[in-house]
């Protein structure tokens, strides 16, 4: 008995210690952004910093699942003074100011007297969190070596990408460099196959040079290349033009942008347009062009998508009253539970069916739904609610 017991003493104080072995944290720093910087000075030592809101998921997740990682604290805890610092409280608002922090989290990495040596947004798992804190380490894998080796874009086409790459990581705009890098490149390499990827993945500014080159050259880009990804990028890029047009409220930019579109004869020209001036009708709150806009466009080309056709019929249930029109959502809703008979979509056909006044209908669909949701553990109180509604329709 007494062997037992020690062996299991034994077993406990191992596991226990193993327990606290696997809890090892970052280490962070939470005074202020002087003493930071002076304890980075004094231990000769990077700076890492969490830039972080109250409400930002992803800076959540990282604390939970990464930051507590051995593996992590381990590397972070040697190599760096850290710090976590809410971008939107106290010193953190001048400070997102002055690195120009606009997405998070971004993980902000700053030699000892405050400069960026490095950058990435976003959450990361343990490897890849631990690969930026390494490039941070590196003289060659700086952001920042890069930056001062591009020397006004002249460059390869390989480092110009990955610069931009880089830029892209750490959300940064990339259009200045872009333009400089293109002033280098003549005219012959500008349809190289290293150009060309550089201009199809990171060239989305209509009115940037490089697309306005791009674009009276298009015919030797889809002969070198293919005429689809040509397309996929003018559509793209006029896409992006349309709706800056929309928020910005520039009507004149925007029927521009639509007849150039057009004369352009991309393939999806037409469907862009289309969803442009239905995004433009529902966001100035004319509800009349928005449904009829909204019903052309799903019934030519949204009829085979269970997802794009339920989005479009709970708009209708929660904006449009006019009657025909809740008749197109009742379709499309009817058409969606047909290409994949779920409770969410099956849910929204019920909805609209109460909306149309259709009682028996709608209460049979109701209660498939609710049916529906039993079977696949989803949560069906909002229906049965509508249930309730429904029964009261005289």
């Amino acid at each position: 008995m007494k062997k037992q017991l020690f062996a299991l003493l034994f077993i406990f104080s191992m596991s226990a210690s193993y327990t606290v072995a696997q809890n090892r944290s970052i280490e962070f720093n939470h005074g202020t952004f002087s003493e930071i910087l002076a304890q980075a000075k004094k231990e000769n030592k990077m700076i890492y910093i969490d830039c972080f809101t109250v409400w930002c998921g992803p800076c959540k997740w990282m604390a939970k699942n990464v930051f507590t990682n051995d593996t992590v604290a381990d590397f972070y805890n040697k190599n760096f003074i850290n710090a976590k610092i809410d971008m939107e409280k106290g010193e953190g608002i001048e400070l997102a100011k002055k690195y120009d922090i606009r997405a998070y989290p971004t993980m902000l990495y700053l030699s000892s007297d405050g400069t960026q040596l490095h950058r990435v947004c976003g959450s990361a798992p343990v490897k890849e969190f631990i690969k930026t804190g390494e490039a941070a380490l590196s003289t060659e894998k700086q952001l920042a070596t890069f930056s001062k080796n591009f020397n006004g874009g002249k460059v390869t086409a390989t480092y110009a990408s990955n610069y931009f790459s880089m830029l892209e990581n750490a959300c940064q705009s990339y259009n200045k460099e872009i333009g400089e890098y293109f002033k280098n490149v003549n005219e012959q390499d500008f349809h190289s196959a290293a150009n060309w990827a550089i201009i199809y993945k990171y060239v989305g500014d209509y009115y940037s040079p490089v697309f306005q080159n791009f674009e009276k050259n298009k015919a030797v880009f889809a002969k070198l290349y293919s005429p689809d990804s040509v397309d996929y990028l003018i559509n793209q890029v006029y896409n992006s033009g349309l709706y800056s047009s929309i928020q910005s409220k520039d009507m004149v930019v925007y029927e521009q942008l639509k007849t150039k579109l057009r004369d352009s004869k991309t393939k999806d020209a037409e469907k862009i347009i289309a969803q442009a001036d239905i995004k433009l009708y529902q966001r100035s709150g004319d509800l009349d062009k928005y449904a009829k806009a909204a019903s052309d466009f799903v019934s030519k080309y949204l009829m085979d998508s269970p997802n794009e056709l339920n989005s479009y019929a709970w708009t209708f249930y929660e904006q449009i009253n006019d009657k025909a029109m809740l008749e197109n959502a009742a379709t499309w809703a009817k058409k969606a539970t047909q290409l994949d008979d779920n409770y969410p979509y099956n849910d929204t056909y019920a909805a609209v069916l109460y909306k149309l006044g259709k009682k028996n209908e709608a209460k049979e669909i109701a209660e498939k739904a609710i049916e529906l949701a039993k079977k696949s553990g989803d949560d069906s109180k909002e229906t049965q609610e509508l249930l309730v509604k429904i029964n009261a329709l005289k």
